[in-house]
């Protein structure tokens, strides 16, 4: 947890964007995750889960994040930059883990949002779920080739993202 970023707001001196970030664990370590940071006047950002919990998970989520910020200096896509990924985890790791993820691309100046969805919740917005390509997970198949899509958002558009955390989640009284 203490891998994640934790300033909020993490780019106080812009005026175009608002972004705030939350993780809660539920029982014990586990392997979500969150990333985020601008590069040439475009925010990259990701959401993911490791399959597992424990230390492995844990462990492997910051390998993960780690990825996405090389990958990222790589390509200027979400979906090469999760090929790559998928390419890369699915190739060097083999105790059966695999993570979903949904990675973003947002140009901050035409609001076009370049994004890729390896299997991952689809994020809402504004109250509705983004079309999703139906992709597997990062890490579950090797070959898989991995489809891209993209939207423009509109100044005041909000992006909500999320994990099974909170699908799964349990009223406390049960």
């Amino acid at each position: 947890m203490a891998m994640l970023p934790k300033t909020f707001p993490p780019f106080p001196e812009r005026s175009d964007i608002d972004l705030y970030a939350s993780i809660t664990a539920a029982r014990e370590v586990g392997g979500d995750l969150y990333d985020y940071f601008i590069r040439n006047d475009r925010l990259f950002f990701c959401i993911g889960d490791v399959s597992g919990k424990g230390i492995p998970a844990a462990l492997l989520m910051a390998v993960v994040r780690a990825m996405l910020r090389s990958e990222a200096r790589r390509s200027d896509t979400a979906q090469g930059i999760v090929g790559m990924m998928n390419h890369n985890l699915s190739h060097e790791y083999t105790a059966g883990y695999f993570v979903t993820m949904f990675v973003g691309i947002l140009d901050l100046a035409t609001g076009r949002l370049d994004y890729c969805n390896a299997g991952h919740e689809a994020p809402i917005i504004n109250g509705k779920p983004l079309p999703i390509k139906p992709n597997l997970p990062v890490g579950a198949l090797s070959d898989w080739q991995d489809q891209g899509q993209e939207t423009v958002l509109q100044s005041g558009d909000l992006i909500f993202l999320y994990t099974d955390g909170l699908t799964e989640s349990m009223d406390s009284a049960r």
